[in-house]
């Protein structure tokens, strides 16, 4: 079973995991914008916006979502328009904004900001195994503007807000502004840290986005429902006044747990309970500021993968215990990168080496019920059901609700 401890890996690794995994279902809602412009709310693990210019110039997506969802997709689009897709518009590289460019990039122009490319080559995203198509063909640095299908198309890149390679999308005659994860409504940010996100600069950053905009603008945002303009100023504003409340506390020592305890930000509004993130908020500001390096460490996955591309699980074992006995403080070692590791493993079907993985996960982390959860699964796709159920059984013993153990020796007691 996939971990879900921290939130940071947990959107990482779930980003990494719809490249890995069997295929979901996929729904799309379809919104019409304007004379050429579609909203696509399309949910295959969770929501996912894309929106589509359609017109003589071509079909025109900016992110184009998970690869997961490329048949339905296709399809919606085949019953609005005979044409082809011929542009792509990245607003960041996480994978589930992108994943879908190996399919278009063989004969749509890829664009995105002007990291991306680095970002995507990076260690983080190792086991995608990006195809040279997918990549951007396209890099802005700079704000620049095209026509598309009669309208014009404005590019916004900023820098280190959510990453370092956002891009904002504006459609100035639809009055539409595609803002990724810099604008939201109804939650905090989210930083990733570790693709060049930081909260500092975060709330200047949304406020001259914001600036930028028209108040009749409807703004589409990554994940979750379209906004206004008004939704847009509580968003910043909350920002305002959340930052500076967090850093005092920190600055007096608290810990996040105290802040969270103490509810800090319920003088931000009266409707920040309704904020389901407010604490990872609290969590991810105290992390910037106690923490070298926003608390990121080298990946430990890439040199793990290119020892299973040379070799075999064994040989990831013995580059894990090296690196763990040589650099200890240099690399990110948790649980969560040998699970990802392990399930990537059986989605090639490499069952040997996900089972080493996995024993290698359960001999560091032995008081996780979630180790040996993912070790019953890769015993189970082995064929050695009788591994399976043991490690089902002790993964219960720790864990008692842990609802995906006791699903599966109910499915094991009928073989």
């Amino acid at each position: 079973m996939k971990s879900n401890k921290s939130i940071i890996y947990k959107l990482v690794l779930l980003a990494i995991s719809t490249i890995l995994l069997a295929q979901p279902q996929t729904t799309i809602e379809t919104t019409k914008m304007s004379e050429t412009l579609y909203h696509f709310k399309v949910t295959t693990f969770y929501p996912v916006s894309t929106l589509a210019s359609i017109g003589p110039d071509g079909i025109l997506l900016v992110d184009p979502g998970m690869e997961q969802s490329h048949t339905e997709l296709m399809k919606v689009l085949s019953e609005l328009s005979d044409m082809k897709v011929t542009k792509v518009i990245n607003t960041h590289s996480h994978d589930h904004h992108t994943s879908m460019n190996k399919y278009l990039g063989e004969s749509a122009e890829i664009i995105a900001h002007a990291a991306s490319t680095e970002l995507m080559r990076g260690d983080l995203d190792v086991l995608v195994e990006w195809p040279k198509k997918a990549f951007p063909s396209t890099s802005i640095d700079s704000e620049t503007s095209f026509t598309f299908n009669g309208e014009e198309i404005r590019l916004i890149p900023v820098d280190g807000g959510h990453c370092k390679d956002d891009l904002l999308v504006y459609f100035p005659e639809s009055k539409v502004a595609c803002t990724g994860g810099v604008l939201k409504s109804g939650s905090y940010p989210m930083v990733d840290f570790a693709r060049g996100g930081d909260f500092r600069n975060f709330a200047v950053l949304a406020r001259n986005a914001l600036t930028l905009f028209p108040q009749d603008v409807t703004f589409v945002q990554s994940h979750g429902d379209n906004f206004n303009y008004t939704q847009a100023n509580e968003y910043v504003e909350r920002l305002d006044r959340s930052i500076p409340l967090i850093k005092k506390a920190v600055a007096a020592g608290d810990t996040p747990k105290k802040m969270i305890d103490e509810n800090i930000l319920s003088v931000v509004a009266d409707s920040d309970h309704a904020y389901p993130n407010r604490n990872f908020w609290i969590q991810t500001i105290h992390r910037g500021l106690s923490m070298e390096n926003n608390g990121v460490k080298k990946s430990l996955t890439a040199p793990l993968y290119h020892a299973l591309e040379k070799g075999n699980g064994n040989d990831a074992s013995k580059v894990y215990r090296e690196l763990k006995k040589s650099n200890p403080d240099e690399y990110g070692f948790n649980e969560n990168v040998l699970n990802t590791l392990g399930y990537y493993l059986l989605g090639k079907n490499r069952l040997e080496d996900a089972v080493t993985i996995f024993k290698l996960n359960v001999k560091e982390y032995p008081k996780s019920f979630n180790v040996y959860d993912s070790l019953g699964e890769a015993y189970m796709n082995k064929g050695s059901l009788w591994r399976a159920r043991r490690n089902y059984k002790k993964s219960i013993r720790i864990n008692p609700k842990n609802q995906n153990g006791l699903d599966m020796l109910e499915k094991l007691s009928s073989q």
